[in-house]
């Protein structure tokens, strides 16, 4: 199973999508779909979290913000390529964007 490819298909901006993920793991015979899930969800959260706490309430640029969120991407999911680390970024850009952390 190719967590990137199944995260990049699943992904967007706000959310995942639960249900076509579910359908994708069913038709796929694939295994772990609530695991994989979490782990996706806990993922991207966990990485705003460390961005927000980093920005102490000051901004990033879309630069800075991309490679904190490489680093400990990479540091924390061994599996991870430039795929995986794209679709985290859309969610975290719109993220920062929204509370106030990405620089104009």
């Amino acid at each position: 199973m190719d967590k990137n490819k199944i995260l990049k298909k699943f992904s967007s901006t706000l959310f995942i999508d639960k249900e076509k993920m579910r359908d994708y793991f069913k038709d796929n015979n694939l295994e772990n779909f609530d695991e994989t899930l979490k782990e996706f969800e806990n993922m991207r959260t966990a990485t705003f979290n460390i961005i927000w706490n980093k920005s102490e309430h000051s901004q990033f640029t879309v630069k800075e913000i991309q490679n904190l969120s490489e680093k400990y991407l990479k540091e924390n999911h061994v599996w991870i390529n430039e795929d995986g680390i794209k679709a985290v970024n859309n969610y975290l850009l719109w993220m920062c964007w929204h509370e106030g952390i990405l620089k104009s």
